[in-house]
Order: structure tokens, then sequence, then C-alpha cells
């Protein structure tokens, strides 16, 4: 659901997030058609962000692990060494082979 990714999206957020990436996530969510109250779950959750081991752990399927890391990728822009190291951590604990990152990456650059 809209909903679920949103969720992703936001625990994915590595607090290194900036104020053009947090509107960018809030307004997809927004036009998503989000409440109020879940409005200000995503707002908490840009403020207090989930750390690799943490979004992992919810994780029970290939499938969500591409969704968690594809939603984490599209969340992060990863042009410093911080947030590149986080994706890369992130993979590892899902278990997203690299040539997967990769294909993830380009596709999320192309959807930005």
């Amino acid at each position: 659901s809209s909903a679920t990714l949103a969720q992703h999206l936001l625990r994915a957020a590595d607090g290194r997030i900036d104020q053009r990436e947090s509107e960018k996530i809030l307004s997809a969510f927004r036009q998503s058609g989000a409440n109020a109250e879940a409005d200000a779950f995503l707002s908490r959750e840009i403020e207090t962000p989930a750390t690799a081991a943490i979004l992992a752990q919810g994780v029970h399927s290939e499938t969500e692990a591409i969704e968690v890391y594809t939603a984490a990728r599209i969340a992060i822009d990863p042009d410093t060494p911080a947030e590149q190291t986080f994706l890369a951590d992130l993979a590892g604990r899902l278990g997203i082979a690299p040539a997967l990152a990769a294909q993830i990456d380009t596709a999320a650059r192309r959807a930005v």
C-alpha cells in the first residue's frame, strides 16, 4: 500500500535527510491521500529515523527486503560517504546482492 511504502521511505531516512528531501517525501505522501494522523506520523519519522539494523529487523521476505531497500534508496540521495555507507549497510543486512542494489540505484536515479 502507499502508506506502507511511505512508512518505509521515512524509516529509511538516515538522519541526514535535508529539507529538500524531506519536502519531496512529504509531498509524495500527501499526494497519495494521507490523512492528518499519517502526516504527523511521517513528520515524527523524519525527525527520528531508524538505523539500518532496525529497518532490517522487520523484514521477513525477499519482497519486503527489496521494498525497504528501494524506499531507502528513493528517500536518500547518496551524495555523502555516510549516506553511501548507510545504504551499503542496509543492503547487506537485507541480503540485497550488489547487482540488485545497483539496479535499484539506477531505477531510483531515473525516478527522481
